[in-house]
């Protein structure tokens, strides 16, 4: 059974984006490059935040950096997280809207895009997913780990992992769906906050965008803890309703803006 649920909620984050990338485009009758530069923005991104995540690791484990006091250590990292994700997917897609899609202008452009941003997301972490199943599945009735290359230090820590997977309480397997299609929400309003700021030269909402991503991804960090991943998606899912008000709030600025570019031409 746990296996069954691990797998339709892998499929799931695997199938689901493109299903919906799919649905939009047919609605709003726009071109596959729009969810295409949003998928692309997302891996470029990455591309300079996950090593700068990696570096800023190491520099903090061996000393390079100072560590903050213990009683600010989770503010300080969900902080620093928070705000290193704002910064480089805002920016990547701040620079795709003024340099790429220059000629984007509406909203419905932005939520294609956001759905392209998040749904690569989703998709590659499911398949990432799909990996650690698989090596779950085979290790789960293994009796030696050397073939799997874990020092015999760590063997006891992994046979503990195992056991934690497979014990799961099966509402579990879903959690990492159900996050995917919170955080598409957000995607998609953060695509809309972004494009209307470059297309309509208010930049505050860059900075809107920003801060808001800052916050959800901060407030999923140092909530962690207390909360539990389940007490998690709870409040990441409150955030989504939020960013699905923004986005629909924002849909009427895109019309007026552009009925009052249609009447001074």
């Amino acid at each position: 059974m746990l296996l069954t649920a691990y797998s339709i909620s892998i499929l799931g984050m695997v199938v689901l984006p493109i299903v919906l990338v799919v649905y939009l485009r047919r609605k709003f009758n726009l071109p596959w490059k729009l969810p295409l530069a949003g998928a692309v923005t997302f891996i470029l991104s990455q591309v300079l935040h996950i090593p700068l995540l990696s570096a800023l690791t190491a520099a903090f484990k061996n000393g390079s950096l100072p560590n903050p006091p213990a009683a600010w250590a989770l503010l300080f990292n969900a902080s620093l997280l928070g705000l290193l994700a704002g910064i480089f997917e805002e920016t990547a897609r701040y620079i795709l809207f003024k340099f790429v899609l220059k000629q984007a202008k509406t909203w419905k452009e932005g939520v294609l895009v956001g759905a392209g941003h998040g749904g690569i997301e989703a998709s590659l972490l499911g398949l990432l997913g799909i990996a650690t199943v698989v090596n779950m599945v085979v290790m789960r009735n293994a009796t030696d780990f050397s073939a799997f290359n874990i020092p015999a230090d760590q063997v006891a820590l992994a046979k503990q992992q195992i056991a934690a997977f497979w014990s799961a309480p099966v509402y579990m397997a879903f959690l990492g769906l159900i996050e995917r299609a919170f955080a598409i929400c957000l995607h998609l309003s953060l695509s809309v906050m972004v494009l209307y700021s470059v297309a309509y030269k208010k930049p505050v909402w860059f900075w809107v965008a920003l801060l808001w991503h800052a916050i959800v991804d901060g407030l999923a960090v140092y909530l962690m803890p207390s909360l539990g991943a389940a007490g998690i998606e709870v409040v990441v899912g409150v955030l989504a309703i939020v960013s699905l008000v923004i986005l629909f709030r924002m849909k009427p600025l895109f019309i007026q803006v552009e009925q009052v570019n249609t009447l001074e031409s």
